[in-house]
C-alpha cells in the first residue's frame, strides 16, 4: 500500500478532531445551562429554544456544505468552518439576551454544517467499503465523544472555576466559553495542516467507485430513489432521539440527584455530568464497535440499515425505562450507557449512501438525508421543553416534565426503526444504480 494510501489514518485522526469541535460546540450552552439559565432568566422552553436555534440553519446549510466538498474537497471546508466556529463562540459569550444568544448560535450552527457532512464525504474518498464502516464509526464516537465528554464534564468543572475566580475580567461562563472557542480555533489550524481532500492519487476510490458518472442524471436518479427519503426519516427520526438525550440528560440527571437523592446544587451538577459521561462513554466505544461488526456482516449479505434499524430498537426501550422510575444512580447510569451505544449506530447510514449512490455524490446525498433529519431533531428540541412542561403542569411533580421529553424519544425510535427496515427491504430488492 502506498504511502499515500497509509495517510488516511492521519486523515481520520483530523476528522476526529474536527468531529469533536462540532459536538462541543452544538452542546456549549448545556455544560453551562444552570449558569446561563440563571444569568439570562431563561427556563426550560427557552433552553430548548437556544438549542434549536443551533439546529435550524445546522440543517439547512447541510446540502450546500456537502455539495461544496463534492466540488472542491473537504479539507479547507471542515479547517475553516472550525476556525470560523471559534470565533462565532467568542461572540456568544458576549450575549446579554436571549435574543443576542440565539443570533450568535444561528451563525455558529451554518457554520458547524461544516463537519458532519464533508467529513464522510471525505472519507469516502479515502476508504474503501470493506473500512468504511469502522472509518465512520470511530470518527464519530471517538469525534463526537470527545466533544460530548468536554461538553458534559469539562465545561462544568471550567465554568465552576470561573465563577469562583472573583480576580478574572470574566469571572462567570462567559470566561470559560471564551478559553473554548480559543480551543477549537487551534483545533481548526491543526485540521487544515492535516486533512487532505483525497489520496495522492487523485480520485482513485472515486474512479473505482460502482456509482453513475453523468452528473444530471445521477443527481435526478438520487433525488428520485424512494430510499434516499426512507434514510432521510431513519435519520429525523434518530436524530430526534439524539438531540433530546444530550440536551436533557445531565439536566435531568442534575434535577433527579438533587430533587430525588438530596444532592446540593454544584454537587448535583457534577453527578449529572458523570451521567452524560457515562451515555458518552457508550457512545465513544459502541460507534467504531458496531462500525466494525458491520463491515464483517456486509461480507455475509447483511445490509448496513438493518444494523442501524436495531440500535433504535433497542434504543426506544431504553427511553421507555428513562420515563419509568429510577431506582438508583447505579441505575441511571447503566440505562445511559445502554443508550449511548445503541443511539449512535446511524453513521453506517453515511457508508451506506457512498455505496449506493456513488462516492462523487456522497456528499450531496448525506446532504439531504442529514437535512432531513436535522429539521426534525431542531422541531423536537425546540418543542420537548413544552412537552415536558405539559407533563408537569398535570402531575404537580417538577420530575414527571421529564417523561413527556422521553415518551417524545421513544416515539420517535420506533417511527425510525420502522423506516430503517423499510428501506433496508427496498435495498435487498433494488441494488444500487
Amino acid at each position: 500500500m502506498s504511502l499515500g494510501m497509509r495517510y488516511r489514518w492521519v486523515v481520520l485522526a483530523g476528522c476526529v478532531l474536527a468531529y469533536a469541535t462540532s459536538h462541543l460546540t452544538r452542546w456549549s450552552y448545556t455544560g453551562f445551562a444552570v449558569y446561563i439559565s440563571a444569568d439570562l432568566h431563561l427556563d426550560k422552553a427557552a433552553l430548548g429554544l437556544l438549542g434549536a436555534a443551533f439546529f435550524y440553519p445546522y440543517a439547512l446549510a447541510q446540502v450546500p456544505w456537502g455539495r461544496l466538498t463534492d466540488r472542491v474537497g473537504g479539507r479547507y471546508v471542515i479547517s475553516l468552518g472550525v476556525v470560523g466556529v471559534a470565533a462565532l463562540l467568542g461572540l456568544f459569550a458576549t450575549a446579554r439576551t436571549l435574543g443576542e444568544a440565539v443570533g450568535w448560535r444561528v451563525g455558529i450552527g451554518v457554520l458547524a454544517a461544516c463537519g458532519f457532512v464533508p467529513i464522510a464525504g471525505l472519507l469516502a474518498r479515502w476508504f474503501e467499503p470493506p473500512e468504511r464502516g469502522v472509518a465512520n464509526g470511530v470518527y464519530y464516537g471517538l469525534g463526537g465523544g470527545l466533544g460530548e465528554g468536554a461538553a458534559f464534564l469539562l465545561l462544568p468543572v471550567i465554568g465552576i472555576y470561573f465563577l469562583n475566580r472573583s480576580d478574572l475580567a470574566t469571572p462567570d461562563w462567559r470566561g470559560a466559553m471564551i478559553v473554548m472557542a480559543v480551543c477549537i480555533g487551534a483545533i481548526g489550524i491543526l485540521c487544515c495542516l492535516l486533512l487532505r481532500s483525497a489520496p495522492e492519487a487523485g480520485l482513485r476510490l472515486a474512479a473505482s467507485d460502482p456509482g453513475p458518472q453523468a452528473r444530471g442524471v445521477e443527481r435526478r436518479d438520487m433525488l428520485s430513489d424512494p430510499i434516499l427519503w426512507l434514510l432521510g426519516l431513519y435519520f429525523a427520526a434518530g436524530i430526534v432521539a439524539l438531540r433530546l438525550i444530550p440536551g436533557w440528560l445531565t439536566i435531568y440527571a442534575a434535577d433527579l440527584y438533587r430533587l430525588q437523592w438530596g444532592y446540593g446544587q454544584e454537587a448535583a451538577l457534577t453527578a449529572g455530568g458523570l451521567i452524560g459521561g457515562l451515555y458518552v462513554l457508550g457512545h465513544v466505544a459502541g460507534s467504531p464497535i458496531v462500525g466494525r461488526l458491520s463491515d464483517r456482516l456486509l461480507k455475509h449479505g447483511v445490509n448496513r440499515v438493518a444494523v442501524a434499524a436495531i440500535g433504535l430498537v433497542v434504543s426506544m426501550l431504553g427511553f421507555g425505562l428513562l420515563a419509568g422510575p429510577i431506582p438508583s444512580p447505579w441505575a441511571l447510569g447503566g440505562l445511559a450507557l445502554v443508550i449511548g451505544v445503541a443511539l449512535h449506530a446511524f453513521p453506517l447510514i453515511n457508508a451506506a449512501a457512498a455505496e449506493r449512490w456513488g462516492v462523487r455524490r456522497a456528499g450531496e446525498s448525506l446532504g439531504w438525508i442529514n437535512m432531513v433529519g436535522q429539521l426534525a431533531g431542531a422541531v423536537s428540541l425546540s418543542l420537548s421543553g413544552y412537552v415536558g412542561m405539559s407533563f408537569a403542569s398535570r402531575s404537580g411533580d417538577p420530575l414527571a416534565e421529564y417523561a413527556g421529553i422521553w415518551y417524545l424519544g421513544a416515539a420517535s425510535c420506533a417511527v425510525g426503526a420502522l423506516a430503517g427496515w423499510v428501506a433496508h427491504r427496498r435495498m435487498q430488492a433494488r441494488p444500487p444504480c
